[in-house]
């Protein structure tokens, strides 16, 4: 595990295991699974992400016209596997101009949805409660979507899929456009070789440290 692992909360360099200590630390939130550096996205990254990860990797399925994978980020380490995965793409907005969709799958307590999307806490709390938004297709089954507000330029929704949270982020807000329409999600562990004909393009900066 490269040293610069970074904590998935608050983007704080991490000490990493040593002699002492099992686990990964930060010095605000303490023991947490480290981000790990993601390079520029390619499907020998993608592939390797899938290949240890213990929760779905989301991608829009298709991927909507001009859309490219723009970042795949993995919150984990050898030893426990990998908790939570972000995928970036970026593709024109319905309404005209660039747009980003991030996308995070992640186990409860991770926390890495909600410091890429700028929210205090690590879980969506109350939010997923009423009537949902709009509904996702993930893997043969209907996901409700529940709006997270904020006052940021972007669009939030949430939910559950077989216990695990997915967050999907669109920016700019005029682009959730997006998420009104029903999407369809594929795991890119289940892909196999079509991984490897998916566009890829240049890293987007949302995962950077902030």
């Amino acid at each position: 595990m490269d040293a610069s692992a970074r904590c998935p909360r608050c983007s704080h360099e991490l000490t990493p295991p040593g002699m002492w200590t099992s686990t990964w630390e930060c010095p605000v939130h303490g023991p947490v699974a480290p981000v790990k550096p993601d390079p520029v996205p390619t499907a020998d990254w993608t592939r390797h992400v899938c290949a240890s990860s213990r929760v779905p990797v989301w991608l829009p399925w298709p991927l909507p016209s001009g859309w490219v994978v723009a970042g795949v980020a993995p919150v984990g380490d050898e030893v426990s596997g990998i908790r939570a995965v972000a995928t970036v793409l970026t593709g024109p907005s319905p309404l005209g101009g660039p747009a980003e969709m991030l996308i995070v799958s992640e186990e409860p307590g991770v926390g890495f949805a909600n410091h890429l999307a700028g929210l205090d806490g690590t879980d969506p709390g109350s939010v997923v409660d009423g009537n949902p938004y709009s509904n996702v297709e993930a893997r043969g089954h209907s996901v409700p979507l529940w709006l997270v507000p904020t006052d940021s330029d972007q669009a939030i929704v949430v939910g559950e899929w077989d216990l695990v949270w997915v967050w999907v982020v669109v920016r700019p807000a005029s682009a959730g456009a997006l998420l009104v329409d029903r999407l369809a999600f594929a795991d890119a562990r289940m892909l196999g070789e079509e991984v490897r004909v998916l566009p890829y393009g240049a890293r987007s900066t949302w995962l950077d440290p902030s």
